[in-house]
Formats: C-alpha cells, sequence, structure tokens
C-alpha cells in the first residue's frame, strides 16, 4: 500500500460533507472510512498533526471504476480544487496540494482522453470555476497529452502540468474581468497583464516552489525563440516554457470571451501550424488532437448537424453524435456513428447558434466505451 499524507490532501476535504477517500495511520491502520464525515476544522487538524495518511491505490481506483459519462463530475470537481489552491497562493501547503491535482489531472486524462479534449473544446456549462482556473485547466490537459505523445518521462509531464496551473497566477482576477469585458484593457490592465509571468514567479517561490524547470516555464511562457516575446524579450528559451506557450496560444483560439468568438477547430490549428512553422510541440499538438478534434461541432454533408465524440485512425472520419436532423430539427437520442462516405462525411464545421439539440458530455459519454 502506498500512503500519501493527509497534509497533501486536505484541501480536498469539506467539513460537513462525506469523505472522498478513507484516511488512515501511518502504520495503514483505518481511522475514517469514505463517505465519513469530517466535521470541523479542529478534527481535521487533529488528523493532520497525527500524520494521517491516504491510499494512493484508492484515488486512482475512483477514477478507474468510475463509468466514463460520471467522469465529467470528476474534471469539475478538479476545477474546484484547483480554484481553492490557486486562490490562497502563495501558501505553503500549495506545492503538494498542486502535485496532487496535477497527479488526478493526469489519470483523469489517461482515464478517457477523448473526453480530456471534448471538454476543452466544449467547455462544460455547468462549470462554475473562475475564467482563469478553466483556462489554465484546458492548457494543462492539452500539455499533458502532448508531453506524452512526446515521450516525456512522467514526471516531467507533471511538471509542466503544474506550470500550465500557475501560468497566469499573477493575473487570475484580471482574466475574469477581462473575460466577461467587450472593449479594449486599459493601461493599467495592459501592464499587469504583460508583467503576470513575473507575479506569478514571484508567487510560487514565495509558496517555496524550488523546481527551477517549473519556475522556468512560468517565468518564460509567453517569450518566443529568437526574441520579440514578453516580459523580458529572452532568446532562449527553455523546452518546456515554449511547449506551454503554445498549448497556451492553442486553447487560448478554443476559448470564447466577451468580445471575441472561438475559433473552430480546423481553423484554429491552421493558424498555429502558419504562426508556429518548424514549432515540434505545435506540429504534436495538431497530431494529437487531429483536424476535428473531440468537442467539435461538425456540418455532415447530409445537412445533419453532429458533435465529434472520439477519435479514430482516420483523422478525417472521427466518431461523431449527430445531434440535429437534415431540417434542423433535434433528434430525441444523439445517433453514433463514424462520420465517412458521400453522405456523412464531414462537410466543415457548424455553427453553435440556432442549435437547438442541448450537448452533454455525460450524456454523450455513457454510451461511448472508455
Amino acid at each position: 500500500m502506498e500512503l500519501c499524507p493527509l497534509t497533501r490532501l486536505q484541501h480536498r476535504i469539506r467539513l460537513g460533507s462525506p469523505l472522498p477517500f478513507a484516511i488512515r495511520d501511518a502504520s495503514s491502520r483505518l481511522l475514517l472510512s469514505k463517505n465519513q464525515v469530517v466535521s470541523d476544522a479542529d478534527e481535521l487538524s487533529a488528523l493532520v498533526e497525527r500524520g494521517a495518511c491516504v491510499d494512493v491505490a484508492e484515488l486512482r481506483g475512483e477514477i478507474a471504476a468510475t463509468p466514463t459519462g460520471q467522469l465529467p463530475l470528476l474534471w469539475r470537481r478538479l476545477g474546484e480544487t484547483l480554484a481553492r489552491v490557486l486562490a490562497r497562493m502563495p501558501a505553503p501547503d500549495a506545492p503538494a496540494a498542486l502535485a496532487d491535482a496535477a497527479d488526478e489531472l493526469a489519470t483523469l486524462t489517461e482515464r478517457a482522453p477523448d473526453l480530456a479534449i471534448f471538454l476543452l473544446v466544449r467547455p462544460d456549462e455547468s462549470d462554475h470555476a473562475p475564467y482563469g482556473v478553466v483556462r489554465s485547466l484546458h492548457a494543462a490537459a492539452a500539455a499533458y497529452l502532448i508531453a506524452l505523445r512526446l515521450g516525456w518521462p512522467r514526471e516531467r509531464c507533471l511538471t509542466l502540468v503544474k506550470a500550465a496551473f500557475t501560468m497566469n497566477l499573477g493575473m487570475l482576477d484580471l482574466q475574469e474581468r477581462m473575460a466577461n469585458l467587450a472593449r479594449l484593457p486599459n493601461p493599467q490592465q495592459r501592464q499587469a497583464v504583460q508583467t503576470h509571468p513575473t507575479t506569478s514567479l514571484a508567487a510560487l517561490k514565495a509558496s517555496g516552489v524550488t523546481d527551477a524547470e517549473w519556475l522556468q516555464a512560468v517565468e518564460q511562457h509567453h517569450e518566443r525563440p529568437g526574441g520579440g516575446g514578453y516580459p523580458a524579450g529572452v532568446v532562449d528559451v527553455g523546452e518546456m516554457a515554449n511547449a506551454l506557450r503554445t498549448v497556451d496560444v492553442y486553447t487560448a483560439k478554443l476559448a470564447g470571451r466577451s468580445g471575441r468568438d472561438s475559433l473552430p477547430p480546423p481553423r484554429a490549428a491552421r493558424d498555429l501550424l502558419v504562426v508556429e512553422r518548424g514549432n515540434p510541440f505545435a506540429l504534436a499538438l495538431i497530431t494529437e488532437f487531429g483536424v476535428h478534434p473531440p468537442g467539435s461541432l461538425v456540418r455532415l454533408f447530409s445537412g445533419e448537424v453532429a458533435v465529434v465524440v472520439r477519435r479514430t485512425a482516420d483523422t478525417h472520419a472521427p466518431q461523431v453524435a449527430v445531434l440535429a436532423g437534415r431540417r434542423g430539427e433535434p433528434l430525441d437520442e444523439p445517433l453514433l456513428l463514424e462520420a465517412g462516405g458521400r453522405d456523412r462525411g464531414i462537410a466543415g464545421p457548424a455553427e453553435a447558434k440556432g442549435l437547438r439539440a442541448r450537448i452533454s458530455a455525460e450524456r454523450l459519454y455513457a454510451d461511448v466505451a472508455s
């Protein structure tokens, strides 16, 4: 049994609510079962002080045992956890909490990678985490997938995830305000955007983060190889920082906000490859996601509207769920099929405007094999 100190996980405990995992002592003896309740802060502090632990296998086992259609709930829960951790930084327990969140994201992504991409391309409408936190979560998922594709060791993949979580730490409140702002930022806001890598770096150091590559990735995630980036115009940019910048640029293109519509994934991919010509991370990202990644809304040659739910060996013929018929009428039940052929091949992107069918990841992935 691999035990993890409760100090790394106490941010996931809500006082007065059922425990999400069992709590044990250092010798593995059960102290509190899963779903028991820690009633107050004093009881939680007493458990921490006596060196209480959690079985790592149980944490990963919950995700492994959860049906695919119920995984969006775990993603929402992760977003809420990340929001709480970032909101109180700098904090001495933040590095451990971020390590736990990164491991959870990795496990969720490995469990259902198509769903991870779906939620990135088509964000969950019931997710109430702040805009900046959701953006960081999506960038982290994309970063983890391309790092795996490139064969990075798992620990380095997790470092990249933690860098993605914290790259915008210095402007999370501003991101929330700007996401709902139709006008251009004022001079003070532009200055905060320009300096946020430095501000984020300072918060990480104040929290006790010492990982040099993590710190460099956050500090340089808006720098460009050869110069031209900000805040310092660095020429020799670190590899992890370059990877982080690439996923940040791509996921920003997919993220709509007030005054700016999201781009269809094919357009976002094309724009990225034009600007990032020769960038191995851009190529890895587009190869991983495909031309029509899960979450893409597409129109079939038949006139039907569908949403992509799963990649296949043929990037131009993914599995889709047909949502609306030829005349735009919503189907009672989504129709799963592999897009292809003259009738039901993908003609191009579809507009969400006017679509009367509700898109629910829980509903769609309840019918898709893991």
